[in-house]
């Protein structure tokens, strides 16, 4: 920038002198030809209007530089290079023979030649001065430039050195300044960024590096906000994998979910091909280690990796308290090429998540615990209250019929005082299982309290398929061979079954006549299952809601 701006000047100082001189010359020399046209001339007139032409001749001899002069025919030409012919009449031409004409020529070409001198000498004077008096500056912002340029990619290193001691000085140390300036805070935001974000790869352009990195953020913060406010984990996990798919464009990965207390191992999500195949959590690298595994780096480290074509990593999430998820992703060799450097991203929006997601889960595994009986693994009554009427509502709206079985072991107390009350607890598992095992996914199984549970039958056509159900759960418990303590017990029970919205249309109460029927059936001999009817309701003096 400075040679070609050095370069300029001189060849605008150095054309515009050649064109002043080329151009004063020709002025000079037109001039000077012009001042011995004008001389002849006025020779001329002072013999035309003189009334004497003689001594108008003498007058014209004694002038300086007129040697003399002659009346000629104007086809007489000069014959002399000192003569200069002009016309006085149609006929005749005055000749003037001046003494030095050659040598006044002589004299204009001496004159031109030393201003063509003088202005080549100023031209070359004027670039020399200039020279000197422009490159300080020139340099000056030669190393602006530079330093700009440097700036512009993240380097805040290229100050201003100069030995300037006017205004110019004080604006370079104050640029040097601002420059110092933005590096501590480059400097500043770019180890933020570091802790924000680990293991970003390093880039020559460090604006770039940090608008693209500040841009992540700005996205995993929203992403944190929203995540936030959804209801469930897995809403979370749906977010999860819209990331992966749509912003990262992530072909082939799986999401496994992780109980640590149990390491129960929950397959979440899977997309395109994956050679990841976790069984036992406990062989899970990625989970044992809690560190990121990476074939590039180790090939071959993961024993639960079975793919030789393809690159795996591994990436496990947690926030170190009953929850880890791990995310397995597989790439051929262009993948890796270009999308390895995104998984300092994934990283940390999966750490984002986790802390949301171990509250959450935490949450649900506590609801989960107060609405599930800790023995038997059933529904307690706190969640047949909190989803009965939801059901009821759904039978009417479907016109369809649900049986309410209420279910009481026989004798059960009796157990408890003569085996104790671990063996009671075996009873209660094994009527658990029986009633779990004959009843379908959608229908609900509830301990009510002690030894009493609820069965609620859903979509049911008619009571003969309702009284179906509760005889083979009344066979099927009584068939049932316990072992406690070394012995071999068999129990019986006693349901009693109501049909909603046939014998009422008010859920709970239905619950209140399916009792009533158990009820019956305790008095009718027990291991029997009873239908409620309205003479119970007399025989029991109970009133309708």
């Amino acid at each position: 920038m400075k040679k070609k701006i050095l370069i300029f000047i001189f060849l605008v100082i150095t054309i515009g002198g050649i064109v002043f001189t080329a151009f004063t010359a020709y002025r000079f020399s037109t001039i000077t030809d012009l001042a011995i046209k004008h001389s002849a001339q006025t020779i001329r007139d002072i013999y035309i209007y003189s009334e004497n032409k003689d001594e108008a001749i003498k007058l014209i001899k004694n002038m300086p530089n007129i040697n003399n002069i002659e009346i000629k025919d104007k086809n007489k030409k000069c014959d002399v290079s000192n003569c200069i012919a002009i016309p006085i009449n149609t006929d005749k031409e005055l000749l003037i023979h001046f003494k030095s004409l050659a040598e006044f020529e002589n004299e204009k070409y001496q004159v031109i030649l030393e201003t063509i001198i003088i202005n080549l000498i100023f031209i070359a004077m004027s670039n020399l001065l200039l020279n000197w008096l422009l490159t300080p500056y020139l340099n000056v912002f030669e190393e602006l430039r530079l330093s700009i340029e440097k700036a512009r990619h993240g380097d805040f290193s290229g100050k201003i050195k100069t030995k300037f001691k006017n205004e110019l000085q004080q604006i370079i140390n104050n640029y040097n300044l601002f420059l110092e300036q933005l590096h501590k805070n480059f400097n500043l935001i770019t180890k933020m960024l570091e802790i924000l974000i680990p293991n970003v790869p390093k880039s020559k352009d460090r604006l770039t590096s940090i608008q693209n990195n500040m841009e992540i953020l700005a996205d995993i913060n929203k992403f944190k906000k929203i995540i936030e406010e959804d209801a469930n984990v897995s809403e979370i996990y749906d977010r999860i994998i819209e990331i992966f798919e749509k912003k990262f464009n992530l072909q082939n990965f799986k999401l496994y979910a992780i109980l640590n207390t149990t390491q129960e191992l929950k397959l979440i999500y899977q997309k395109g091909e994956n050679c990841c195949n976790i069984e036992n959590p406990l062989n899970c690298r990625a989970y044992r280690t809690s560190k990121e595994i990476d074939s590039i780096k180790f090939p071959h480290v993961c024993p639960e990796q079975f793919c030789e074509e393809m690159h795996y990593i591994c990436i496990p999430f947690s926030n170190g308290g009953t929850f880890t998820g791990i995310v397995s992703i597989n790439m051929n060799d262009e993948e890796y090429e270009n999308k390895h450097f995104i998984i300092p991203y994934l990283e940390s929006y999966l750490n984002e998540a986790s802390s949301i997601i171990e509250a959450k889960y935490t949450l649900e595994l506590m609801k989960q615990n107060s609405l599930t009986d800790q023995l038997t693994g059933l529904y307690n009554r706190r969640y047949l209250e909190e989803i009965l009427d939801k059901i009821a509502a759904s039978a009417i709206r479907e016109n369809s019929l649900l049986g309410m079985l209420m279910i009481d072991i026989d004798y059960f107390k009796k157990v408890n005082d003569t085996l104790g009350h671990d063996a009671g607890d075996i009873v209660l598992k094994e009527l658990s299982k029986v009633l779990t095992n004959s009843v379908r996914d959608s229908d609900f199984v509830v301990r009510f309290g002690g030894e009493e549970f609820i069965v609620v039958l859903q979509n049911i056509k008619d009571k003969e398929g309702i009284l179906k159900v509760a005889e083979k759960i009344r066979e099927s418990f009584e068939n049932t061979k316990i072992a406690v303590n070394g012995k071999t017990l068999s129990k019986t029970i006693s349901i009693g079954v109501a049909i909603f919205p046939i014998q009422t249309d008010k859920i709970w109460e239905s619950i209140k006549f399916s009792d009533l029927a158990l009820y019956e059936a305790k008095n009718n001999g027990r291991n029997r299952v009873v239908l409620f009817s309205e003479e119970l309701l007399e025989k029991n003096d109970y009133k309708k809601y």
